[in-house]
């Protein structure tokens, strides 16, 4: 597997992973269209294609990178391709660099939100139980509770400070 990164919407790949992120992620979760449109030019932030090793298109990562670690905000594979270990393989391609590895993930108090993070936790990462805020996508819409995952290594709460400040402060652009 590998990551292709999307730059422009003019991209043949934009449109495929832009509608897999919609599908895959509720309103209150992604951003609207135009507004991802405008990150793509940013050096800090991936829109990235998961290509097969043949090439084919099977999956989005959207993350973050801020020279210290990498964030990533959302992942997410075809849901015809799903239960094949495509999730595993992209976060291989993560946790192969040297920075630390930050996601959140919903708190686990249903069976899918269990399941989730049992996932991550068998590809490697572990669990911050402290709930933070993520903000709101759109305007109007409440803040999120998250819980931080991390790999390598265990996150506390100075890392959970941490993504929450990178996050306001440069995901958002709210000082």
């Amino acid at each position: 597997m590998k990551l292709k990164e999307i730059r422009n919407a003019n991209d043949a790949l934009f449109e495929k992973a832009y509608a897999l992120y919609e599908i895959s992620f509720p309103e209150i979760e992604r951003r609207d269209r135009e507004d991802n449109i405008g990150l793509l030019q940013r050096e800090d932030f991936r829109f990235s294609a998961l290509l097969t090793d043949e090439g084919d298109f099977c999956g989005l990562a959207a993350y973050w990178d801020n020279g210290e670690f990498l964030y990533i905000e959302h992942l997410c594979t075809e849901p015809a391709l799903r239960g094949r270990g495509l999730g595993a393989e992209a976060l291989e391609l993560f946790k192969n660099t040297s920075k630390e590895v930050l996601l959140e993930i919903d708190p686990p108090k249903d069976a899918l939100s269990e399941r989730r993070k049992a996932f991550y936790e068998r590809c490697g990462f572990s669990y911050f139980d402290e709930v933070h805020m993520h903000p709101a996508y759109r305007e109007g819409d409440p803040p999120h509770p998250l819980n931080v995952m991390a790999y390598p290594g265990r996150p506390d709460g100075k890392t959970v400070r941490k993504l929450a400040s990178y996050i306001e402060k440069e995901v958002f652009g709210r000082k």
